[in-house]
C-alpha cells in the first residue's frame, strides 16, 4: 500500500523508458517463488511462442537467455517475497546475456529481499499526516470545493489518520 508497484508502473510506462529499452517485461512474482512460472511468464512477456509443450525449466531458461541475448531490456519483478539467495542466484544467471544498460526492477516489502538483490534500493515510507490529508482530500472531494464542506473536514482527517499514511488506503 506504499506505492511500490505504482512507482514501478510509472517508470515502466514512461515514454523515455519505452524508447530506451528494446525489450520490456513485467511479471508479478507474489508469495510463492516458482522459477518455472517466472521464466515462462517472462518468456511470454517478451513475445516467445510455443511454450505450452515445454515443461523443462532448463530449456525454458535457455530460451529466455537467448531471447534477452544482446538486447537492452527492462524487467520488472513485482511483489517478490522469496529471500532465498541460491534460488534467485540461479535465476539471475539467465539475465547476464543482456546488453549493457539492461535493468531489473524488483518491488518487495521485505528488506531481506532487497538486500539479496543488491545494487540500488529505494525505500518508501508512509506519508506524513499533512500529505495523507492532502491525498485523501483530493480523492474524497474530487469534484467539490472542500471549503464548502467544512463539517466533513474533521471526519475526513480522522479517516485519513486511520489509513496510517498508506497511499492505497487513502485513495
Amino acid at each position: 500500500g506504499l506505492g511500490k508497484t505504482t512507482l514501478a508502473k510509472a517508470v515502466y510506462n514512461d515514454e523515455r523508458v519505452q524508447k530506451h529499452f528494446v525489450l520490456k517485461a513485467w511479471f508479478c512474482v507474489s508469495e510463492a517463488y516458482d522459477a518455472f512460472r517466472i521464466t515462462k511468464g517472462l518468456l511470454q512477456e517478451i513475445g516467445s511462442t510455443d511454450l505450452k509443450v515445454d515443461d523443462n525449466l532448463n530449456r525454458l531458461q535457455v530460451k529466455l537467455k537467448e531471447g534477452l541475448k544482446g538486447k537492452k531490456f527492462l524487467l520488472v519483478l513485482d511483489d517478490v517475497w522469496n529471500d532465498n539467495y541460491n534460488e534467485w542466484d540461479d535465476l539471475r544467471n539467465v539475465f547476464v546475456q543482456g546488453d549493457i544498460g539492461s535493468k531489473i526492477i524488483v518491488t518487495t516489502r521485505k528488506e531481506s529481499v532487497a538486500l539479496i538483490m543488491g545494487n540500488e534500493q529505494i525505500s518508501m515510507d508512509n506519508l506524513s499526516t499533512e500529505a495523507s490529508w492532502s491525498l485523501f482530500k483530493r480523492h474524497a472531494f474530487e469534484n467539490m470545493d472542500p471549503m464548502g464542506h467544512l463539517e466533513l473536514e474533521e471526519v475526513g482527517k480522522q479517516i485519513a489518520a486511520k489509513c496510517k499514511g498508506l497511499p492505497l488506503a487513502l485513495k
